[in-house]
């Protein structure tokens, strides 16, 4: 369950755990600007589950109160295979691949493995704010 913003906007710290039907109801259906980020994700959740990702969380001002999200960060943590299903081309292993190796969108990152998991919820758990407060992060269960 994603529980309320805190009074900054944030979610409270931590990683919490929603199905894909919560994010998009909960974040993805208030302004166009959330819709059009809420397509975004979608498609994103989509090739994660086609590819056999082990986990996705998200990020960006699309988690937070912001009435006008400029963004939607999101990691995927790729499973050990992943490589070899690119070399196979696996269409929807090549899109992905795509993206995560152009940049386009800049806003997906990959993990492949737990290290990498934990640096990148370790950098996305933090404010932008001078103080680097932490904040709250959201799993799409996949």
């Amino acid at each position: 369950m994603i529980p309320a913003f805190l009074e900054d906007g944030y979610l409270p710290a931590g990683l919490h755990i929603a199905g894909e039907v919560d994010v998009i109801v909960r974040f993805g259906s208030a302004t166009l600007k959330r819709r059009l980020l809420a397509l975004r994700l979608m498609r994103w959740i989509e090739l994660c589950r086609q590819v056999g990702a082990k986990r996705l969380f998200l990020d960006g001002s699309f988690v937070t109160a912001k009435p006008d999200p400029q963004d939607l960060d999101a990691v995927v943590w790729l499973n050990i295979d992943f490589a070899a299903r690119v070399e196979r081309g696996e269409m929807a292993a090549v899109e992905l691949n795509m993206m995560l190796t152009t940049r386009q969108p800049e806003e997906i990152f990959a993990a492949e493995d737990r290290r990498d998991w934990e640096e990148w919820l370790e950098f996305f758990g933090r404010t932008r704010e001078a103080d680097r407060r932490r904040k709250g992060l959201v799993e799409v269960q996949l």
